[in-house]
């Protein structure tokens, strides 16, 4: 069993990424970094809790970030926003770099206290 918090949290971090991805151009704020690095932050934040909290599954939550993250592409078009692919590829190494911080830092916390 997913332990609570992990869920509770990733699902607010997934409407947190939504509704910021899904804001209309006009309106977005003017960024200090690169697009693609917000996509790759917004991305490993959303998988770590999961991977930490299972980190046997962090395959099936980074396909389903994967695909959270195709959904938003495809999207944003109805919002006067541009779908790119080097979008989904940051989001996917965001992804990949989510996993593997969870999934190490569950590895080293079991060493000292399992």
């Amino acid at each position: 069993m997913t332990p609570f918090w992990a869920r509770r949290v990733t699902v607010s971090l997934a409407a947190l990424i939504g509704l910021a991805t899904l804001i209309p151009a006009q309106q977005l704020p003017d960024a200090l970094a690169t697009d693609k690095l917000h996509h790759v932050i917004a991305f490993a934040v959303l998988v770590l809790p999961m991977s930490f909290a299972k980190p046997h599954q962090f395959w099936k939550y980074a396909v389903y970030g994967i695909m959270f993250g195709i959904f938003i592409e495809l999207a944003q078009p109805f919002v006067n926003r541009s779908g790119e692919l080097g979008d989904v590829l940051a989001d996917a190494c965001g992804i990949m770099l989510g996993c593997v911080v969870g999934v190490g830092l569950r590895t080293w916390i079991s060493r000292f206290y399992c």
